[in-house]
Order: C-alpha cells, then sequence, then structure tokens
C-alpha cells in the first residue's frame, strides 16, 4: 500500500461499546521485546488457561468517577489527566511512568472546538513537580486534543519531545484514559477482542524499524487467569496461546485501580480499566526489555466482545486522528493527522484518498492473517479496494469512540503501521439558508456563514485595505474605498462617493450607500459553494470578506454580499464532497510552510482572529499583480462564465519557491520598505522571463493561462506601490506596512 494510502487513511468507530485499557509501562525486564508474548513459558502453545497459583492479593482502589483519569499514551507511557484542574477550564497532564524521560505535570487551558472535540494546548510546567528542562522548552508545542465518552477519554497527545533519544525526535499518541475501574477482577470475566500496536528502541530511546501491529482475542476467567490468542478467534486450544495472570498492581496509590498483566511467566504491562454500561474495555501500553537496554513498547485495546454487530453498525460520519507520517521520508513527525471519515453500505470512504475501503463487520485482518478471519463478533477489517488490498482493524470503545491498527508503506521506504482513534460525529441540522442555492446564480450569504477553504491568507494584502479604509486624515477620502470594493465584490462597479456618509455609511446596511453599477457583473463575485448539511464554502474571496469583516465601517460577521455559487454538493457525504472539492480545485489544503493537511485542519471562519494564518508568499502575489501577472481574461458570456482559477496566487508562490527560482523570502527584511520592494521586484522579474508554456505549481495550467505578463515591468510602476504622486494617497505596501506597525505598537 502507498504512503498516500496510509497516511491519508482514516477508520470509524462504533456505538454502544465501553473500553478498558492496559498500560505497559512499569512492565517487566528480560525478553528481546522483540515480539508479542515471550517465546517460552506455562502454557504455551497448548489448551486451557494459566493455572499458576496467584500472588499474595492486593486490594484494588479504583477511581469511581470524578475528574481524574488514569490511562495510557500509545507510544508506551502511562498518564494522569485531572479536568478542571487547578481550575475550571484548566487541565493538569501528569506523566506517571515514562519511557522516554517523560515526568512531572504541565498544565494547559482547554476549550471545546468548533468540530465538537476539545483542545488544550500552551502548556506550562506545574512547579514543583519535577518537570525536565528539556519537557519545558518543548511545552509551547505540545498539545492534547481529546473527547469523553462516558467514563472514557480518548484523544491524541503531539508533539511531546523524546528526551531518552535526546536528538530532538517527537513523539505523538493516542491517550486512552479512564475515570471508572472495578474493584474485583472477576467483575472482568469473558473474552475480549484487542488490538495492539508496538515499536522497538535502542536502549538510547530511538526507534529501531518499523511498528508491529496485530489482533486477536483473549480470555479472563473470574480467579484472574488469562488466555490470549492471535490473530484469531479465541479457544481453549488456538495455537501459538499464551496463559497468564491478570492481578491487582502492587502501588494502587500511584496506579488507582491498575491491574499488571502476565503472560508465559513475565510481566507484560499495567492495565487501566473503563468500566461502564455493564461492559468493560482494557487499553495497554505494553514494556519489555532486553539486557542491553533496548526495549519494546506501545499499546494495546481490549473490549469486550458482544453478540454480532450488524452491517450497519459502522454506518455514519466520523472524525479520526492518527500520527502524522512525513510525506517524503515516511517517518513520524509528532504531529497529529485528522481526516473525515463517512462510512455506508459497507464501504469506508476518507476524504483525502480516493480509493474505498472494502468492511467486513465481525472479522480482522493484518498484522500475522494475511487475509479475512471471521468470528470475531465486535471487530471490524477493512480492505483497501486495489491491487493491494493492505488491510487493518477497526475495534469499537464506548459509545461514540473507536481504535484501530493498520499497515501500509510510504513512498520509498519500508511497510509502516500505525494505530489511532476515531469519533463518530453528531447528525448536524440542516442549514436551509443554503441547502436550496442554485449553481452558478448569485445568492447574498452572511460572511460569518462562510467556512474557509484555505488554511492561510497574506496579511499583508488586508493590512492595506485596513490602513487605506481607516485614511481620513487632512481631509483624505481614501476611507471611501471600504464601500467602492463592497459594491465591486457586489458586481456593481464603484460606489457613490457622494452616498458614503462618515459616520452613517455602515456596511451591514446597504440602505446607508449606493452603488454605480446598473448591472450586476458577475465575473466581478467571488464564489462559494454548499457542502453537506448545508454549510457554505467560500472558494474565492478570502481577503475581500476578510477585509469586511475586519473593516472599521460596520464589519463583522453580519456583513451580507451576493456570492456567485459554483457547486452544491448537499447530498454528499464528508468524505465525497472533500474528494470533489480536491478534483476541482476548490480547496488549498497547503500550510505557509508547505505542508499538506487535511480538510479537518481548515479555519472555521474569515477574519483575521479567527484562524487564517498569514502566508507573506501569498501576499508578496498580491503586490506583484499589475508587475508580473494579471489577472487572467475572463469571459462575460453569461451562458459560460469562466473567472480565473481559484487560489491562482497559491500556485504562483508555489512556482516561486521551487527549483530553479528557489526565490526565498527569509532574504528579505518584510518590515522594511526597501529590502520588501526588492523581493517584489524579484518575484516579478522570475515571472516576467518565465516561458510562456511553463507550468505554474500544482495547477495545471500554463504561465500565459496563469496571466503572466512576458514584458519586464515599468521601474515607475513598483516604486508606486511604496511612494504616490498624491501624498493624500500612499502607495499599497505603504499602507500596508503603516498598518503592520500600528499593530506591533499595541
Amino acid at each position: 500500500m502507498t504512503k498516500n494510502k496510509w497516511t491519508r487513511a482514516r477508520v470509524a468507530g462504533l456505538a454502544g461499546l465501553a473500553a478498558i485499557s492496559l498500560a505497559a509501562c512499569g512492565g517487566g525486564g528480560g525478553g528481546g521485546g522483540g515480539t508479542f508474548f515471550p517465546a517460552s513459558g506455562p502454557s504455551a502453545g497448548n489448551g486451557g488457561n494459566n493455572n499458576q497459583a496467584a500472588p499474595a492479593a492486593v486490594a484494588l482502589q479504583p477511581l469511581v468517577g470524578g475528574s481524574q483519569y488514569s490511562g495510557t499514551a500509545s507510544f508506551g507511557d502511562t498518564v494522569s489527566i485531572a479536568l478542571d484542574q487547578p481550575a475550571t477550564g484548566k487541565l493538569t497532564l501528569r506523566f506517571v511512568d515514562s519511557r522516554f524521560g517523560l515526568a512531572g505535570s504541565v498544565s494547559a487551558s482547554y476549550a471545546t472546538q468548533a468540530d465538537g472535540s476539545l483542545l488544550a494546548s500552551n502548556f506550562a510546567a506545574v512547579a514543583g513537580t519535577g518537570v525536565p528542562d528539556a519537557l519545558v522548552a518543548a511545552l509551547p508545542k505540545l498539545s492534547l486534543r481529546f473527547q469523553l465518552d462516558g467514563s472514557l477519554l480518548s484523544g491524541s497527545l503531539a508533539q511531546v519531545p523524546n528526551l531518552k533519544a535526546g536528538n530532538g525526535a517527537v513523539l505523538q499518541g493516542e491517550i486512552a484514559a479512564s475515570n471508572q475501574g472495578v474493584a474485583d477482577v472477576a467483575r472482568l470475566a469473558g473474552v475480549y477482542n484487542f488490538i495492539k500496536l508496538t515499536s522497538a528502541y535502542n536502549a538510547k530511546g530511538m526507534v529501531q524499524g518499523a511498528p508491529a501491529s496485530d489482533f486477536g482475542q483473549l480470555s479472563i476467567k473470574a480467579d484472574g487467569s488469562v488466555r490470549a490468542c492471535m490473530g484469531q478467534a479465541y479457544a481453549d486450544s488456538c495455537s501459538s496461546g499464551q496463559a497468564g495472570l491478570l492481578a491487582a498492581e502492587d502501588d494502587q496509590k500511584t496506579y488507582p485501580g491498575a491491574l499488571a498483566l502476565t503472560l508465559g511467566g513475565q510481566r507484560i504491562g499495567r492495565v487501566m480499566v473503563n468500566a461502564q454500561s455493564g461492559a468493560a474495555t482494557l487499553l495497554a501500553d505494553e514494556f519489555t526489555s532486553a539486557a542491553d537496554g533496548s526495549f519494546r513498547t506501545g499499546t494495546w485495546v481490549l473490549q469486550s466482545a458482544p453478540s454480532a454487530l450488524a452491517a450497519t453498525a459502522l454506518d455514519g460520519e466520523w472524525l479520526c486522528s492518527q500520527p502524522e507520517l512525513d510525506a517524503a521520508t515516511g517517518a513520524l513527525t509528532g504531529r497529529t493527522q485528522r481526516n473525515f471519515v463517512s462510512i455506508g453500505a459497507n464501504l469506508l470512504q476518507t476524504d483525502t484518498i480516493d480509493n474505498d475501503v472494502k468492511l467486513s463487520v465481525n472479522a480482522g485482518i493484518g498484522g500475522s492473517a494475511t487475509s479475512t478471519v471471521s468470528g470475531m463478533n465486535g471487530l471490524v477489517a477493512g480492505q483497501w479496494v486495489d491491487s493491494q488490498k493492505i488491510g487493518r482493524v477497526l475495534l469499537p470503545v464506548g459509545k461514540q469512540t473507536a481504535y484501530y491498527i493498520g499497515s501500509g508503506a510510504s513512498t520509498g521506504v519500508a511497510a509502516t503501521h500505525i494505530s489511532g482513534v476515531c469519533r463518530a460525529l453528531p447528525v448536524q441540522p440542516v442549514i436551509n439558508t443554503y441547502a436550496a442555492a442554485a449553481v452558478n446564480v448569485p445568492m447574498t450569504i452572511r460572511i460569518g456563514d462562510a467556512h474557509p477553504t484555505q488554511p492561510a491568507i497574506g496579511y499583508d494584502q488586508v493590512y492595506y485595505k485596513q490602513a487605506r479604509y481607516r485614511n481620513n486624515k487632512n481631509g483624505s477620502t481614501e476611507w471611501k474605498k471600504e464601500f467602492a470594493d463592497f459594491c465591486e465584490a457586489a458586481g456593481l462597479s464603484d460606489s457613490k462617493g457622494s452616498t458614503v456618509i462618515a459616520g452613517t455609511s455602515k456596511l451591514t446596511d446597504t440602505t446607508t450607500f449606493t452603488c454605480s453599477g446598473k448591472t450586476v457583473d458577475q465575473t466581478a463575485m467571488k464564489s462559494a459553494v454548499v457542502g453537506p448539511r448545508g454549510v457554505l464554502y467560500l472558494t474565492d474571496g478570502h481577503h475581500t470578506l476578510t477585509s469586511f469583516w475586519d473593516a472599521p465601517d460596520g464589519g463583522g460577521a453580519e456583513v451580507n454580499i451576493p456570492v456567485v455559487m459554483k457547486g452544491n454538493f448537499m447530498s454528499l457525504s464528508n468524505a465525497a464532497f472533500w474528494r470533489e472539492m480536491r478534483k476541482s480545485k476548490k480547496v488549498w489544503l497547503k500550510l505557509p510552510d508547505g505542508r499538506a493537511i487535511t480538510p479537518a485542519e481548515l479555519p472555521q471562519q474569515l477574519g483575521l482572529n479567527n484562524g487564517l494564518q498569514d502566508d507573506p508568499y501569498r501576499a508578496l502575489l498580491y503586490f506583484t499583480r499589475g508587475l508580473g501577472y494579471d489577472q487572467p481574461t475572463v469571459s462575460t458570456d453569461p451562458a459560460n462564465l469562466t473567472p480565473s482559477p481559484e487560489f491562482l496566487e497559491f500556485y504562483w508562490a508555489e512556482w516561486l519557491q521551487a527549483n530553479p527560482q528557489n526565490l526565498k523570502l527569509s532574504a528579505y527584511n518584510l518590515t522594511n520598505s526597501d529590502s520588501y520592494m526588492q523581493a517584489i521586484g524579484a518575484a516579478s522579474d522570475l515571472m516576467n522571463r518565465a516561458d510562456p508554456n511553463t507550468i505554474i505549481g500544482s495547477s495545471g495550467l500554463t504561465a500565459t493561462a496563469m496571466g503572466q505578463r512576458p514584458m519586464p515591468y515599468a521601474p515607475a510602476d513598483l516604486a508606486a506601490l511604496y511612494v504616490s504622486a498624491d501624498p493624500l494617497k500612499p502607495g499599497k505596501l505603504a499602507y500596508a506596512l503603516s498598518y503592520r506597525a500600528s499593530l506591533a505598537a499595541k
């Protein structure tokens, strides 16, 4: 399976089940840790459960609800999370037992996000808890995104420094924690499905080779005896089965309610229990070590096996998270990747891969199994519908959560195994305002309803507008440009200056000013599409509408303006919608640094303070307009409107940064007008001199089609960006730099 197929895959969860977690940090020594089970030990490879004598009983002291959760991080550590501690709206994350040098407690505020998840960021060390200096230095990048499902807390911990390696390596882990245990091991009796992922590390804490994943079933008896069957359904006589014990962890104060798992005579890990709705789930961090200090660590997730699942049990919309892989090397980046996943008719679709995954309910695949294994009630097996048919396994826990494992391959690197977690998305009400929008027909929208389809804008372009909209010094009428821009974006040419009255005219009230146009020019309008459930997505005009949002005279979310609807995808699933948006190039999924993102990472609103990042290359392209390129000529035939390509400036910026152009803005001082002007001139010159048939970035279009000006620009035109012949009308760049300076001075 290709790297894209794996890293962009997202699997979905099931409803109605509860989970147990196994935390194996603090596990025993011995054994090289190269396999999931020890190679030898009592009852290895035979039937029956372990009949070893149980250790001296230790009374379990489980958590019984409340704000404290104890559990695991999938890279192999035991963690504790206290919600609303030390104050409401804050949480405290404690590294209880770590293989990677992590220690102490860190705290951050957390808040509900637009997608329903909870996000904690901007962590700070809790004084007196022994947080290492290297961890303190890394806290600005640390983040925890999570959700609550009854007594189960699940989520993703990102940008965690590997202090043991000490080489700048970072970890990412799926979190599973519980605030509701059991007081008696006998309550856990039953058969459990499990999935597991482990990784090998050398004595210095550096990863060795690819992770390993597998699935199977495990039986727990009332006396704590256990037997595990790898890659197959449970049976007393399963091949290569391993027997062992599950008993209370000695240190119940540090690990409340924890159990120790032993298999084949060797301690495997620490078990945290989550019990709710009469079911139980196990989440486990395995830890085994060798004499040379190398070790293997990771996480299992076990769920009590229910009766057979219905074929439609997974149907619905999901948001899934897993470790991000570097696009070039396949290495873990330490960041979390999130994807929209849609499931129906036994097919799983994800937003950034165009192949589907065929699902088989009550089955497993992968790991030690090379084909689908039936009889695994409660598991769901998936195979990509392509020639490689790579598999993965989904395990539902809780009412709206599912964990998963799978294997894949990255381009040019060895096969990679990854685990992840999914959350069921609630069915959203239909937004009737836009649900029936006709295609290629103007429709008035509220800009507060418009969702961006790009992660960044060029702030300096918006800063130019904001400075000009505020310029009323010495009798200047430059401030009226705010209303002229609105009329132009509405397809009605300029505003009638005489109707714009200071203190009276507002963008939110179009009766307070008049546009001069008599007929509507649709080619001048911005564009949008309607997505699933009637959600509005802006596909062109992010800078213009953000300028209106932040405008001084009646700006904000309540500004209404007509746009041309370029598509209505009301009936599509989330995954199918984003596939269509990618195919038609109506979404830009790259950050300013060039890193690819998924649709789940797009900001939720326009405006300078609502999540849109600053892309200095995109701002640069705005100032090269009229020097290096012009907006491409468009058809004004109402029956065949052909506006310029969406994201045109991003494609040009992509081309400028690529070989052989290699334009590096880091070589310029963009707070200095002379240096900024040099950058604009250099970019424009590269654009002028490009072969007209050169394909620009990933647009698929030639320089000519992208509006290239093939003749050298006039020096006077460049100079006019900063110094204008009219002292009451500064150049665009002068406006932008003055506004930026005013913000810095606040």
